[in-house]
């Protein structure tokens, strides 16, 4: 039992002696070009190290202007089999520590810090701990007891048992990690870069082995073998702490010289020691196939990987980031050109990255690429019920004469290896300025990520430093931390290179270089192989039960010692950070409703914030979309901005003085790449914008949007407005993006997570209309996998015309559309005229043209009657009279997935009856505020649901949260025993219900509270989530942010154990009752047998739910 909770008074303080002491001079990180072009030494995130005074132990404060503080501790590791040492030692650091004993207060600690809680990951060189929050207070509160985790961990026989491996009484198989890796290690994309790693590094490397650990593997582990793991790893001589935010000056002081010594005391045991990757093993072959679970037969990939430079190398390793953009990194890019975008595609998607830190690795990515199954013709002939997706392979259609002979050996390879041939023959396609380009785009997206992610970025800048100085035989024992502190400044230098010295690297380290690859086909047969497999090893594993009493309470024994324990002393002990905390950064906003609308918008929304970007959403109503034609906005939002563009006479072009004079038309290469040179992002779609839609209450809404550098908004505007009403829709383009939609729906089908969701919102979202489906509806890959079919069937019969016109009309429709708006985020320095008027003279030029295009009548810019603000949320969840029942069977999937979902009918935000005073002083949002808290309680990390489900080693994960406003979610997944788990959930709330008080204090309500103000100021945290929280704002009828913050403090801080109980049993209790009409849905592998005293349980397959929408197209 924990005794002592004021850590910094504990035994083992300091006797004022100075733990840690400066380290060199402090170090300015590079934000952007801006503090390279600055030639100011002290320009960018200011970094001061701190070492202890007699261990190699390092503090890094790295400040930043974020209100998001994160904490970061490194232990550098290494790998040397597959039993998942150094992931099974990161979960069990979790379950308590010498100082701190008591299971879960590590997690309560955290999350009543204006936190969600601590975190983790593991890779092959490399452990990091990490917890963000947003108060300094918070970081410091943490900082020693999760060090005393780390250091210090119990590693009792029983954390091991739920945690890590253990079989039940009647064999199977379960625990924590194996979850995790149950549902891991046969995916295609792991597969493929596992076996890519053996086959490029000698087999005692770290890098040729699954630092996650393989099913096999975990099950063979010990405990004591995690024991001695963490014995040679983890001493304060191999740790690095990084401290991201905005901390004070004398944090260091306040703070850091008070952690007691005996937490941080070294061992004397260090592990730095020089890894020698590279040369593969004599004889060892540089191409694998392998094979991983699938029903659907009709898609593979490839990974092709060289070796690349040493980590301490870093101009090259720029170098060749810049050139891997270059070859895959945009829609124009050669590589996507070759295999991606096609008549007949060769691949799904590509990408092309450096990866790895010690021995890095060059890789190019085919995914989705056809795969003719070879015994497709006979399947065919004997009536087999092998599926594809009709794309091509598995008796499908082919178009392409390279198809059938992708996934023979070495014939990828050499399209691969020509297609880079023939790049450096044309000299980049006979562009001079190419590379120039890319490594302009490459710094543009570099400094994006530093303003809006700063926290994560540095996490990795950090990692490669301290990784190398540990590993690396070329920095051994030398610190280098801030080696990238002036990325900027090789980028601006290598922009700068002749075309040559970007030949040579191609040549050198690509084309002359060794290739080594791993070709993925799916196999319809793995997954029932493998499920036997699993049921063999359950018979064996029930075998060795000797006494099954006695293992049952073995079992229910170590479930108990690792459940959290946090008694009212514990809490009421544990430090808390001041709650007056800034919510975001620096910003101002405001709302204009504009006198006349420019096109679809009614109303801008400005952020100003410090900031070097500009952030465009333009919102479209799509009520004038026809019913009919909305099954195709999926196909839409894929064509528009990456299709050929046809300009009109009359608009100008690019930075042209003169509008054109003729028609012109714009390839879709050269449009897409010059947008690629102009803006970091862009996007068109609906709602959330993806084939899986995810569940949004605002799918009546077309967006459109695009992030540039403030230099470029006037030309990214101009081609946005132009993509919006100039975009030709070719038939060649239509038919690549409807192949390329199916293959990724084949991926979307081979994931529990994106079936279940798909699945989810099919029974959830049902149109009062009779016969009509809602925009949701059209949108699922359970629908479009229909309509893809048939429109690439049309076009191949000679109706393209016909879809031409659908999308045409789609266009029409929305490029009329009134009642919509545009949020801008801008340099706080900015004022919003010009940007606006710069959108109505785009927009006035463009339409005058389209309508005379299109033979429309042309009106003048229509005056706008009313706000568009506040909006009306979607809510389809029909009023349900009985409970509905689902097991889906899905084949060749590893675990499986419970989802609740409960209908909810809650006010959250002001109403338009009243005063915004009325309506806070009333408290209207009150069960909404206190649902959230509740959920958040119950649902965190180390909380009820948390030790009832994965705490017993039932599943991977739990989440409870509101879902859209409108559902109340709770989600099972990763699961190993989806029965026992959905058991566990319903016991659980039947207790609660009866035992209340022991589950929830009233010390828990500070710590609810603590949890949702954290997600309240992360929406706040940078100028893009400044953007997003601003559109909800006025979304939800707020004048602003400080008037939405006010709303949401006043009713946490209004929340009573009352309400908590009132809501409990109001909404959340229902998880308990099967009478209750809800939507209880289970995804599981194909032989799952969901027992009767569970619930009535209707199994319907994937196939019988998509047969459903074959009517509508």
């Amino acid at each position: 039992m924990l005794t002592k909770t004021n850590h910094q008074n504990s035994a083992g303080s300091n006797s004022g002696r100075q733990l840690f002491i400066r380290d060199g001079d402090d170090v300015f990180i590079q934000r952007s070009s801006k503090d390279a072009e600055s030639n100011n030494a002290s320009s960018g995130f200011r970094t001061s190290v701190y070492k202890h005074f007699e261990s190699n132990m390092r503090v890094v404060v790295c400040r930043t202007p974020s209100p998001i503080y994160t904490l970061n501790i490194y232990v550098p590791t290494a790998v040397t089999d597959n039993k998942g040492l150094p992931h099974t030692l990161e979960h069990l650091v979790f379950c308590g520590s010498k100082r701190y004993p008591t299971p879960g207060y590590l997690d309560v600690l955290a999350t009543h810090n204006y936190s969600v809680g601590t975190n983790a990951w593991t890779r092959n060189d490399c452990t990091c701990y990490t917890f963000s929050a947003s108060a300094e207070d918070g970081v410091a509160n943490v900082l020693p007891v999760f060090l005393d985790h780390v250091l210090n961990p119990i590693l009792s026989d029983a954390n091991f048992t739920t945690e890590v491996y253990h079989y039940d009484e009647t064999g199977k198989e379960n625990g924590v990690v194996f979850c995790e890796m149950s549902s891991k290690e046969n995916k295609e994309n792991i597969l493929s870069i596992y076996h890519l790693k053996k086959l490029m590094y000698n087999s005692s490397a770290t890098f040729a082995h699954y630092s996650g650990g393989k099913t096999y593997g975990i099950a063979s582990l010990t405990n004591k073998e995690i024991i001695d793991y963490h014995h040679k790893y983890y001493d304060a001589n191999n740790v690095t702490v990084l401290l991201t935010g905005a901390f004070s000056d004398d944090f260091e002081e306040r703070y850091l010289q008070k952690i007691p010594a005996d937490i941080i005391k070294s061992h004397g045991n260090d592990s730095r020691a020089p890894m020698h990757c590279f040369s593969p093993d004599v004889g060892r072959p540089k191409h694998e196939t392998v094979r991983f679970p699938s029903a659907d037969t009709s898609t593979g990939s490839f990974e092709f990987g060289w070796q690349g430079p040493p980590q301490e190398d870093i101009e090259t390793t720029i170098a060749l980031e810049i050139l891997m953009e270059y070859l895959g990194g945009n829609p124009s890019s050669p590589l996507r050109l070759r295999f991606v975008k096609r008549a007949t595609p060769l691949a799904g998607s590509v990408s092309a990255s450096v990866s790895g830190n010690v021995a890095s690795r060059l890789v190019i990515s085919l995914n989705r690429v056809p795969y003719t199954c070879p015994t497709s013709a006979e399947s065919s002939k004997s009536g087999s019920d092998s599926k594809t997706n009709g794309v091509s392979g598995g008796g499908g259609s082919i178009d392409d004469q390279d198809i059938p002979h992708l996934f023979e050996e070495n014939y990828t390879k050499n399209l691969l290896i020509k297609e880079l041939e023939r790049v450096y023959e044309t000299r980049f396609n006979g562009d001079a300025h190419a590379l120039e380009n890319a490594a302009k785009r490459q710094s543009d997206s570099l400094a994006a990520h530093a303003e809006n992610s700063p926290g994560k970025l540095l996490q990795t800048l950090f990692y490669f430093d301290i990784v190398a100085s540990h590993f690396s035989p070329g920095s051994l024992g030398k610190v280098r931390i801030g080696s990238c502190a002036k990325q900027f400044d090789i980028l601006a230098e290598l922009s700068k290179r002749p075309i040559e010295f970007w030949l040579d690297l191609l040549k050198k380290w690509f084309i002359d270089a060794a290739v080594y690859s791993v070709a993925a086909i799916p196999d319809p047969e793995l997954g029932s192989e493998l499920e036997a497999k699993r049921k063999e090893k359950e018979q064996e594993n029930a075998a060795k039960i000797v006494d099954k009493e006695a293992h049952i309470k073995f079992i229910k024994d170590s479930a108990e010692a690792n459940t959290a324990q946090i008694t009212d002393e514990i809490k009421h002990g544990i430090p808390r950070p001041d709650s007056t905390m800034p919510s975001s950064i620096p910003h101002t906003q405001s709302l204009v409703v504009l006198d006349r609308a420019i096109g679809p918008v009614a109303a801008v929304q400005t952020i100003n914030s410090e900031s070097s970007f500009v952030k465009v959403r333009i919102q479209i109503p799509i009520g004038t979309v026809p019913h009919e034609l909305r099954a195709y906005l999926a196909l839409f939002q894929a064509l528009l901005l990456k299709t050929d563009l046809v300009l009109p006479a009359g608009v100008v072009y690019e930075n042209d003085e003169k509008p054109l004079q003729a028609e012109r038309r714009i390839p879709y290469s050269e449009f897409t790449g010059r947008m690629s040179d102009l803006v970091t992002s862009r996007l068109a779609y609906v709602g959330l914008g993806s084939y899986l839609f995810s569940d949004n209450p605002h799918d009546n809404a077309f967006l459109v949007d695009f992030y540039t550098p403030h230099r470029n908004y006037l030309l990214a505007l101009r081609w946005t407005v132009q993509g919006l009403l100039f975009s030709d829709f070719t038939l060649e383009r239509i038919l690549t993006s409807a192949k390329n939609a199916l293959t990724r729906i084949t991926s979307i089908k081979r994931s529990t997570e994106s079936i279940a969701g798909g699945v989810g919102v099919h029974f959830t979202d049902v149109l009062p209309e009779q016969g009509q489906l809602s925009n949701k509806h059209h949108m699922l890959f359970l629908a479009q996998e229909g309509l893809l079919k048939n429109i690439l069937a049309k076009a191949k019969s000679g109706k393209g015309d016909e879809i031409i016109g659908k999308l045409k009309d789609i266009q029409s429709a929305l490029v009329q559309a009134t009642g919509g708006f545009m949020a801008l985020s801008l340099p706080s320095s900015e004022e919003s005229k010009p940007y606006i008027d710069a959108l109505e003279s785009e927009w006035k030029m463009c339409f005058e043209k389209y309508a005379q295009r299109s033979n429309l009548d042309y009106v003048d810019a229509k005056t706008v009657t009313k706000s568009p603000f506040p909006m009306i949320y979607n809510s389809n969840f029909p009023d349900l009279e009985k409970p509905i029942f689902v097991h889906v069977p899905v084949e060749s999937l590893q675990t499986s997935e419970s989802n609740f979902y409960l209908k909810l009918d809650i006010p959250f935000r002001p109403t338009s009856k009243c005063s915004f005073n009325d309506d806070l002083d009333n408290l209207i949002a009150l069960d909404y505020f206190a649902l959230r808290m509740l959920a958040a309680l119950i649902g965190r990390s180390g909380g009820p649901l948390y030790n009832a489900i994965r705490g017993k080693g039932y599943s991977y994960g739990v989440h409870l949260y509101i879902l859209a406003q409108s559902k109340l979610f709770l989600r099972i997944f990763t699961a190993s025993d989806v029965v026992k788990a959905i058991g566990a959930a319903k016991q659980l709330f039947l207790d609660i219900q009866q035992n209340w008080d022991a589950h929830v204090s009233e010390t828990d309500i500070s710590l609810a509270r603590s949890i949702v103000k954290y997600n309240i100021t992360a929406s706040q945290s940078t100028p893009i989530n400044m953007l997003l929280w601003g559109i909800s704002n006025s979304r939800d009828g707020f004048s602003s942010a400080e008037e939405h913050n006010m709303w949401c403090n006043t009713h946490i801080a209004a929340v009573k154990m009352s309400d908590l109980r009132r809501v409990f049993e109001k909404y959340m209790f229902k998880f308990a009752d099967d009478d209750c009409p809800m939507l209880r849905l289970i995804v599981t592998p194909s032989d799952t047998k969901v027992p009767a005293e569970l619930g009535p349980y209707e199994q319907k397959t994937l196939e019988e739910i998509c047969a459903t929408y074959k009517s509508d197209y």
